[in-house]
């Protein structure tokens, strides 16, 4: 298919059958109500490597499988249409990834995925969701108006100057291997939310502020995951949140939270110093000023 062709797509892909339950805890929803869900959406599967460009409007769902590399060149708009199939409130368009993606923008170029609707709101679309790939680069991407603006999960993957705003969830991620920097997360319900479980990655130099919750560590977290010269402050009820799995600690030192007070810094921390079930977000020492933004953060 050519790069013109692709560019034009309007929507996608083949049924997921046995991907639909492999993720469905993950995504949240059971299987048996995420295949029911499949068996009236718009589908499209690639069928070799595109190219998208320009505009591309995506109804239903587009699946990127494996052995296939989708690329999606700088100032590319990508709008995905709210539709509900299965009534639960949150638009099912989306696009998922197990083969590769490379979506690399440029300064004053970046790749924007948003709602198609006039009046946008989070929960418009689903999410782009890689699973099991091995090679995903995100770069200069804008992720707004979805469920969940990325999520990335038992895959090799670098997300570098992306902005995550006004979603419920921003990033997403476990069991990952990666990068993920310089981004900014802001008008979310929660900027970064994660379940470490084997991840190896490292999680630094991103602005999370302005969220309800900064970052939500839901479960399965021993600190593997490097999180560190953040800036995590501003947001709404808590900078940092233990969801009620999270029984051990969270190392998390070296971090700006808006001020080098302690005291401070816990008040704006949901752990044990809340819960006596939950572990403790271990944040000393942390950093006594904001680490220097360079060019800054996001897109």
């Amino acid at each position: 298919m050519t790069s013109r062709r692709a560019a034009g797509i309007a929507a996608a892909v083949l049924m997921f059958g046995g991907i639909a339950s492999s993720c469905a805890g993950i995504a949240g929803k059971s299987a048996g109500t995420e295949q029911g869900a499949r068996e009236s959406l718009p589908v499209r599967g690639l069928k070799s490597d595109e190219t998208w460009r320009g505009e591309v409007r995506i109804r239903g769902s587009v699946v990127v499988p494996r052995g296939v590399t989708l690329t999606i060149e700088p100032g590319t708009v990508v709008r995905f249409e709210k539709i509900d199939v299965d009534g639960d409130g949150i638009g099912d368009s989306e696009l998922y990834v197990e083969g590769n993606l490379i979506a690399v923008g440029a300064p004053g170029r970046p790749i924007v995925f948003t709602s198609a609707g006039k009046t946008p709101s989070a929960r418009d679309w689903k999410y782009v969701f890689v699973n099991l790939s091995r090679k995903t680069v995100l770069t200069r991407c804008v992720f707004e108006y979805a469920f969940s603006g990325a999520q990335i999960h038992f895959s090799r993957a670098t997300v570098t100057r992306c902005l995550f705003r006004r979603n419920v969830d921003g990033f997403r991620f476990s069991t990952v291997e990666g990068t993920f920097s310089r981004n900014r997360m802001t008008e979310n319900v929660y900027g970064v939310r994660y379940e470490e479980r084997n991840s190896n990655a490292v999680l630094s130099r991103n602005d999370i502020t302005g969220n309800k919750v900064g970052i939500f560590c839901v479960m399965e977290s021993t600190g593997k995951v490097a999180i560190r010269e953040n800036r995590i402050h501003g947001n709404a009820e808590y900078d940092f949140k233990l969801g009620n799995r999270q029984k051990a600690d969270v190392p998390v030192p070296g971090n700006w939270w808006g001020t080098a007070d302690p005291d401070a810094i816990r008040k704006r921390i949901f752990d044990r110093g809340t819960e006596a079930e939950l572990g403790r977000v271990l944040f000393e020492p942390c950093l006594q000023a904001p680490p220097p933004d360079g060019e800054g953060y996001g897109t």
